[in-house]
């Protein structure tokens, strides 16, 4: 069937389901690098989820730092440094001092000596020592990045075509960005006319591309995850669709699985954080409005409580807690038949 429209399995007798795919899903869905990860089907695999997520944040970091590149050509690097350091927290120690060095700076006394000092001399230093600061952390990074992917292959005896590259073009001269992904003639901001590829360094750099990062950061990762699960049980499943309910209302919804044979079907919410009362309210509401009898909650958290396990039974809902230290075996036994 279409990505929108009515959901209807041959073989079973249920009602019919109205869904629909949002568009910004779809198209981190259809990135070759995402469907590469999807079918890699070890979205639960807890060392590749650890080594996944630690790419995903070394990425962010890459990303964050190409950002403040970019702004130096409009701004002095140091004022681009400290215009998102103040938006976040870089991991890395010598953003942590360069942010510090722009701080005492914007604390000087206004007076002419100290704007001399700052446009002519102690701005150029600073400039191209947060510039080359950059550079070496981002070679640092991306080495990293395949370093540690290439030993999770060797080890799985795997291929994982899940990054992507870019390479940033330097002036040789003074080390500044000219361009991002593509050679560009321009004049560099030491007044050096760039314009050919012999008169920059190119570093290539290699990480998640922004939908693969925006994939992992809404844990579609884990939805993806459980319905290869629900799949081992030889179900019937969506992933990621809003429900049309009898309110007139569309309800996300994490997996909806069919079982043909059977002729039942149940709804799912996954969940990487500790399941509350409040998720087991707003789940059983939204299955009621959809016409679900039963469904399951999917959590990454150890533990679920007594009370928790209580409420969301007599709502007709089963709660499987540590996903991602169970193995596919036991994971696929928990899910009841009917």
């Amino acid at each position: 069937m279409k990505e929108n429209g009515i959901y209807d399995p041959s073989g079973c007798s249920l009602p019919a389901l109205k869904i629909k795919k949002r568009k910004s899903r779809k198209n981190i869905e259809n990135d070759s690098t995402v469907k590469n990860l999807i079918e890699s089907k070890l979205l639960l695999d807890l060392e590749f989820n650890s080594l996944y997520l630690d790419i995903f944040n070394k990425s962010n970091e890459i990303n964050d730092l190409s950002k403040i590149l970019s702004l130096n050509k409009k701004k002095n690097i140091w004022e681009a440094l400290f215009s998102i350091g103040k938006e976040k927290k870089f991991s890395s120690a010598f953003l942590d001092m360069c942010t510090e060095l722009v701080t005492f700076i914007s604390k000087m006394p206004d007076t002419q000596n100290r704007k001399k000092e700052i446009t002519e001399d102690l701005n150029s230093r600073v400039n191209r020592t947060i510039i080359i600061a950059i550079r070496e952390k981002l070679i640092e990074l991306s080495k990293k990045i395949q370093d540690d992917l290439c030993n999770f292959e060797e080890k799985k005896n795997i291929n994982l075509s899940i990054l992507s590259g870019i390479t940033i073009y330097f002036c040789k001269k003074c080390n500044n960005i000219i361009s991002l992904g593509k050679f560009k003639r321009r004049e560099c901001s030491c007044g050096e006319k760039v314009d050919k590829v012999s008169q920059v360094d190119q570093v290539p750099v290699h990480y998640f591309n922004e939908k693969l990062n925006k994939f992992l950061e809404s844990n579609y990762w884990f939805e993806h995850g459980v319905d290869y699960i629900l799949r081992k049980k030889n179900l019937q499943t969506k992933v990621g669709y809003d429900v049309l309910g009898n309110s007139g209302v569309w309800h996300e919804i994490d997996n909806i699985a069919y079982c043909k044979n059977e002729n039942y079907r149940f709804f799912c919410e996954c969940k990487t954080s500790k399941v509350v009362e409040k998720d087991v309210f707003i789940f059983s509401g939204k299955m009621i409005d959809i016409g679900g009898i039963s469904g399951y909650i999917f959590t990454a958290s150890e533990n679920v409580s007594k009370e928790i396990n209580r409420l969301a039974r007599s709502k007709n809902i089963e709660i499987i807690k540590d996903v991602l230290k169970k193995d596919i075996k036991t994971l696929v036994k928990d899910i009841k038949e009917g």
